[in-house]
């Protein structure tokens, strides 16, 4: 049975990423609790603030759309991507707790120390997809994020706008940087196996990917 097959290793490799996604998940209910203020049956007696202008409202639709209107080749890594670009703004670091990252990897290995998250060609491209699918997302919530900053800053509701800015770049900007990431080191690998045994190129990648 191959590596990524093993039941007691995908479940306990879903319950770690679940446990990452549920603090990164926070980002969501805390714009949530900044927008709900506005809704007159929800407005707190001492808030003065006035609701916010429709346009705001469409760009926040807007925001949580055009994220999914980006061309594939929107994704496709550029070649400052691959020159160290990220490793200077700490997303190997960033690496450690993200889903599928090194701190999960290294709990799965106590377990099964062949376990990798690309081990041939075919995960290699499962992988890529859905980095691209988890950067749409991110984007979205980034931008939403944006837009819910600048309206506090706007109010002069200055701890909301610190606050959500530090969410957003923690469990968004950084995440977006990250699929990008992934992506600019699995590129290369993808290209150099074309023409390598099918074995070879297996192992090229995980190498890419492996802590």
């Amino acid at each position: 049975m191959g590596t990524q097959g093993r039941p007691d290793v995908e479940r306990r490799r879903n319950r770690l990423n679940l446990l990452v996604l549920v603090v990164a998940g926070q980002f969501l209910p805390l714009v949530a609790a900044y927008w709900l203020r506005f809704v007159p049956a929800l407005r707190p007696v001492d808030f003065k603030v006035p609701p916010p202008a429709p346009g705001l409202l469409l760009a926040c639709a807007a925001a949580l759309t055009l994220p999914f209107l980006l061309p594939r080749g929107w994704f496709t890594p550029r070649p400052f991507e691959r020159r160290g670009f990220y490793e200077t703004l700490g997303v190997r670091q960033f690496r450690a707790v993200t889903t599928d990252g090194d701190w999960i990897n290294r709990r799965l290995r106590r377990v099964d120390p062949t376990y990798r998250v690309i081990r041939d060609r075919q995960t290699r491209d499962v992988h890529i997809a859905g980095t691209i699918i988890n950067e749409r997302w991110h984007t979205a919530w980034l931008l939403l994020g944006l837009v819910t900053a600048g309206s506090a800053i706007a109010t002069r509701q200055y701890g909301w706008a610190v606050t959500i800015t530090a969410f957003n770049a923690a469990f968004n900007l950084y995440p977006v940087l990250h699929q990008r990431y992934k992506r600019a080191r699995l590129r290369p690998a993808e290209r150099g196996a074309r023409d390598a045994p099918r074995g070879a190129a297996a192992s090229h990648a995980e190498r890419s990917e492996a802590p």
